[in-house]
């Protein structure tokens, strides 16, 4: 059901109904008041048929903004902190001089709930429509937050698990990590060029007096977007680093089987010659012949062993 916040007289108060004579008016379309977007949008003013197709689209598209000469019509994207494609949501705004739209015909949206009862809560419609636009960019932004956070928690995390379990194969994570961050990064680059839209001076919808809460959520918008920015660069150097610490393992093993099969190579050659079936072997001429041959292998794989560390010394 439509709901409407209202100023008369000073007074901020809601409604499940159209008002009369108010002097600024919020209007909030949920998943069920898809037939009246239409119907409310021409009551509030002679809007382009762009508009009005703009505030009733759905799905998958990035976050977009209309202007006209009456209004100006935007939309920013709902997404939880796990960020599943799924999930996403759009919420659609029309801002004139004396109304806000908010339509989010998806799913429920808490932040809007959440920003019309600190509204109604401390009587803030009598600061005007833009003001209200405002607390409901807060707790978008608050959300944004959250989804920044999880990010780096989840990648501080993946740091040391990588460096804890060397030889553990990360790679699905690392991609999905990077397909998240992906996803954040292409919504928050066209929020934050509307940010920045709204807190501009020529912008003539929010009121001098309520322009320096939109240039700080302009900042903030930008904060958020920067910290994703540099999740994004290091999970590209990560998954650089991970495969370099791959490698580096990998060879450390073939390292390993190299000595292995080095220091075994003398002891193999003498006894195949020795295991020939010649008459002349050392053990039926000479009591000593056979420890001699055992011996000598063991003396010419330490000489190996110890030439391979002079080597990799000097290397």
């Amino acid at each position: 059901m439509a709901r409407f916040l209202f100023s008369r007289n000073r007074k901020t108060m809601a409604s499940d109904r159209w008002p009369d004579s108010v002097d600024h008016l919020w209007i909030d379309l949920g998943p069920e008041d898809g037939d009246q977007v239409t119907g409310t949008i021409r009551r509030l003013y002679d809007a382009h048929p762009k508009v009005v197709e703009h505030m009733l689209q759905q799905g998958h598209r990035r976050p977009s903004l209309l202007i006209e000469d009456d209004a100006v019509s935007f939309t920013l994207s709902l997404i939880p902190t796990s960020i599943p494609e799924d999930d996403l949501h759009r919420l659609s705004f029309l801002l004139g001089k004396n109304f806000l739209v908010t339509v989010h015909l998806g799913d429920d949206s808490a932040v809007v709930d959440q920003a019309m009862k600190d509204v109604l809560r401390d009587q803030m419609m009598r600061e005007g429509v833009d003001f209200a636009l405002y607390q409901v960019l807060r707790e978008h932004l608050a959300r944004l937050q959250e989804l920044s956070s999880s990010l780096g928690e989840r990648f501080e995390g993946m740091q040391q698990e990588m460096l804890e379990h060397v030889y553990r194969d990360m790679s699905p994570q690392i991609l999905a990590m990077r397909k998240r961050a992906m996803s954040a990064k292409h919504i928050l680059d066209p929020e934050r060029s509307i940010m920045n839209l709204l807190k501009s001076e020529d912008f003539p919808y929010v009121q001098k007096k309520n322009r320096p809460y939109f240039q700080d959520a302009a900042f903030l918008m930008e904060e958020i977007g920067q910290e994703v920015g540099a999740i994004r660069s290091g999970l590209a150097a990560m998954d650089q680093g991970y495969t370099a610490l791959q490698s580096n393992q990998i060879n450390k093993v073939m390292w390993s089987l190299t000595v292995v099969a080095t220091l075994s190579l003398p002891a193999t050659t003498l006894a195949s010659i020795y295991g020939m079936n010649w008459k002349y072997m050392p053990e039926l001429n000479w009591h000593w012949g056979y420890y001699f041959i055992l011996v000598l292998m063991v003396f010419l794989a330490v000489v190996m062993l110890l030439w391979l560390k002079v080597r990799r010394r000097q290397d």
